[in-house]
């Protein structure tokens, strides 16, 4: 017995080690999972706990402002009510919980009995009445706030659609974040656990919804009032089998449930619409007054939209890439200072989109978004302790324009059809190169200033009224590109056209620099560049309507550099251009501006270099011949540049080759200066070229023109000199194609190979009219000049019967707004 005793202490012996053994494997496991719940899962796990024992409140910001370069407001906030209902509510989460609440009321004394199928069941019977009561109250709500339920509806569908959407993109990156973690981890979760994790709630699931946006405080005050009213709603009461017993049980409801009125912003843009005047007696002489007859006087002239295209707009819709850009910029492009202050200490941005934002969505407002972006107020308050964290909202900041609004008014005015200067009238030239009599023209003026860079006017006409968005213009008969009216971009950045004779002055210094060219050299103007070939490459007075006369003929000497740019001579250009050859004419424009796109506040065309077959990405010059460098030297062939490009380069020249490049928003620091290489003499010559060709009363082509029988100067403002050139240019630019060019100049066949800063021009086809070029320079009489002026008006004729004049208004308008003598705001 002793040894069974023996034996049976060992056996117990044995089995309480095996215990042990087990437990201390289970305790091993325990504090495996409970270091790695500490230490992988535990700063997460904590968050989530930390985050349940605190209450987040919002407060709106503000929008910085965009002004003028005179401190104009050109747009802002103004204060307005949202209505706003919660998303439980629209979602009809609402009434399924509070259908469960008062199922579990009614049923108290046998709600614990009940197997879960049951309660659904009951819950469900009950959901309806609960729906209806909010039918009821969005219809009490469009009752109180004056609008149909038919666009409330409409809204809460919206709503519904852009949440979901948004939720499906967080829950896409939620999975793929949580599967890398998982991986990185070594770990691997089931897909069901995946999916629970990625399928949590969004903020925008667990907040209230701007239901009718920006209606005034009356309104929103009416609001504020009903949210505080209750209805009882009545429901009869069910049995367990769902037949109606007979009884009704009653439980008081808001009569809107989650109903809010919160201050938001509208976005106002005060000078949309500007009236102002324009002096009759600077005209040229049929539009001096009515019938043609002398009456001068003053023409109102009311412009709308001229700077919107500018400015740009806002959406107050985001979208599901506006928090992925925000994120990329807060890592990537904010400094230290300002994603520091964008984070509260839990890590949260308080500029993050939510739901009712106003978004930039074209223009400065869009390329400026960070910027004039806010950062909302924070207050947290902890449930535990009862503690409260104040964070102050920081307004978003203001952007400043180069622009004047006021000169951008009176331009846009002088663009004006009831103007009489931008519709095609009878004495503009050869009516088979332009638009038929009466017909509006429409174009694009830019000036600035020279010794900044900084852009004062940038219109384009025509515009959108934006009283009237979706309207457009008349399009006239037998014009052969289909889109010439079509309001919807900007002309001065977004469009190009052949230079023609304007960039005369530039092929001038460009040869003469490169040792092309011997200052005061003469050359032959025989009327055609090519022997034996009459018939192409022409000087532009070698035609039949001028009896095939040559610039050598009328100066009775071979023209000088100078000479040649007053009267405009092709074949000396044609001789530099061809002597410069195909590659150094590319170099040329694009030292000049031509292939840059300079005003990334509004978007500019990139300008075209090069043949427009040439999509490989292989040397621009492929395929071109000394002919179309002979036809580059003139303005035309394989080059096109917006009207932005023009007063660039002629600003450039005015700066004797130092090129700054526009800008449109003011800065912190100015931009860099970029010396071209051009010699002082030639820039000199050049200058004497285009202060002869608005100067020399006989042969200066941007001096004067016949207008029924009577000599009509283009230029007539006092106190200032003038130095320009005229052009005409083929239209090659129509407007009825996209054309995408990369940052090389090379175009983009392939949309998926776009790099970025690709830019929007319009592919060239051949036309029968011609554009009307104007570009000079002005500055107070006897000193250097101050700004540069380009003016371009589309399929239009004579670059100096069209856009002459309108450049001299243009002058008028400096003056009468301080930048030159002789005239006054």
């Amino acid at each position: 017995m002793g040894m069974y005793e023996k034996d049976g202490i060992g056996m117990f012996h044995g089995r309480l080690i095996m215990l042990a053994g087990l437990g201390l494997v289970g305790f091993a496991a325990l504090t495996t999972q409970l270091g790695r719940l500490s230490f992988h899962l535990g700063p997460g796990l904590r968050d989530q706990a930390e985050s349940r024992l605190e209450r987040l409140a919002w407060e709106p910001t503000v929008r910085g402002r965009i002004l003028d370069r005179t401190g104009r407001v050109l747009a802002q906030d103004r204060p307005t009510f949202d209505v706003r209902i919660d998303y439980s509510v629209l979602s009809g989460s609402w009434a399924e919980a509070r259908s469960i609440e008062f199922a579990r009321q009614v049923h108290r004394a046998v709600w614990r009995e009940l197997a879960p199928e049951q309660r659904d069941a009951l819950a469900r019977g009950y959901e309806p009445y609960f729906d209806e009561h909010v039918e009821h109250g969005l219809a009490e709500l469009a009752l109180v706030a004056g609008v149909p339920l038919e666009a409330i509806v409409a809204r809460k569908a919206e709503v519904l659609e852009e949440v979901e959407t948004i939720r499906k993109g967080y829950v896409d990156r939620r999975r793929e974040q949580i599967e890398d973690r998982a991986l990185a981890r070594g770990e691997e979760l089931s897909k069901e656990l995946v999916e629970r994790q990625a399928n949590r709630p969004v903020a925008e699931q667990k907040q209230p919804h701007t239901i009718i946006p920006q209606v005034e405080d009356a309104v929103g005050f009416a609001v504020l009032a009903l949210r505080e009213r209750t209805t009882v709603l009545e429901a009869p009461v069910h049995d367990l089998e769902g037949n109606p017993t007979g009884t009704l049980a009653r439980t008081e409801l808001p009569l809107v449930p989650r109903l809010d009125a919160g201050h938001s912003r509208n976005r106002q843009y005060p000078y949309s619409s500007i009236t102002t005047e324009i002096d009759r007696s600077t005209l040229p002489g049929p539009l001096k007054g009515d019938g043609g007859g002398r009456g001068g006087g003053s023409i109102g002239v009311t412009v709308k939209g001229t700077m919107d295209a500018i400015i740009g707009s806002v959406r107050d819709t985001v979208h599901a890439e506006d928090p992925k850009r925000r994120e990329d910029w807060l890592k990537t492009t904010a400094t230290p200072e300002e994603a520091a202050i964008a984070e509260t200490s839990r890590g949260v941005d308080r500029g993050r989109y939510m739901e009712g934002d106003h978004v930039g969505h074209t223009g400065v407002e869009a390329k400026m978004e960070h910027t004039l972006r806010g950062l909302r107020g924070l207050r947290v308050r902890r449930l535990d302790t009862g503690k409260q964290t104040v964070i102050e909202r920081t307004p978003g900041r203001d952007v400043t324009l180069t622009l004047d609004a006021m000169l951008q008014a009176r331009i846009a005015a002088i663009l004006a059809p009831e103007v009489g200067l931008a519709v095609a009238q009878g004495w503009h030239g050869n009516p088979p190169s332009r638009r038929d009599d009466g017909q509006p023209l429409a174009g694009a003026a830019v000036v600035i200033d020279i010794e900044s860079g900084e852009v004062l006017a940038l219109v384009s006409t025509p515009t959108i009224d934006p009283d009237d968005p979706a309207g457009s213009a008349t399009r006239p008969e037998g014009v052969e590109t289909q889109d010439w009216d079509d309001p919807r971009f900007n002309r001065a950045t977004s469009a190009v056209y052949p230079p023609g004779s304007i960039a005369k002055a530039l092929t001038l210094t460009w040869a003469a620099s490169r040792g092309e060219q011997e200052l005061h050299e003469r050359i032959e103007c025989t009327g055609h560049f090519l022997p034996g070939r009459e018939d192409i490459l022409r000087c532009w007075i070698w035609r039949s309507d001028f009896g095939f006369q040559t610039h050598s003929s009328q100066l009775e000497h071979d023209p000088d550099e100078a000479e040649a740019l007053m009267c405009s001579c092709n074949i000396y250009f044609y001789t530099l251009g061809s002597r410069l050859g195909p590659q150094r004419m590319l170099d040329a424009y694009r030292a000049f501006g031509a292939g840059d796109p300079p005003l990334d506040a509004v978007g500019s065309a990139a300008g075209i270099l090069g043949p427009m077959t040439n999509t490989s990405g292989d040397d621009p010059t492929r395929g071109l011949t000394n002919v179309d460098a002979a036809l580059m030297g003139i303005g035309q062939g394989p080059i096109a540049w917006s009207p932005l490009h023009a007063a660039d380069a002629f600003a450039t020249l005015a700066r004797g080759g130092k090129r700054l490049g526009p800008t449109l928003v003011r800065g912190d620091e100015p931009p860099p200066i970029e010396d071209i290489g051009l010699d002082p003499a030639a820039v000199e010559r050049a200058l004497r070229g285009l202060w002869l060709s608005v100067n020399d009363p006989k042969l200066g082509t941007g001096n004067h023109t016949t207008i029924r029988g009577e000599r009509v100067e283009y230029f007539n403002a006092p106190g200032v000199d003038v130095w320009g050139k005229t052009g005409t240019a083929q239209a090659v630019a129509t407007l009825t194609k996209e054309l995408r060019i990369a940052p090389n100049g090379n175009i983009i066949d392939d949309p998926d190979d776009e790099p970025p800063g690709t830019t929007t021009v319009f592919r060239p086809v051949k036309s029968r009219y011609t554009h009307a070029w104007f570009v000079g320079l002005v500055g107070p009489e006897g000193q250097k000049p101050k700004y540069s002026i380009s003016v371009m008006m589309e399929f239009a004729g004579s670059g100096g019967r069209v856009s002459g004049p309108i450049a001299n208004q243009v002058i008028h308008a400096l003056q009468a707004q301080g930048y030159l003598p002789g005239g006054g705001p």
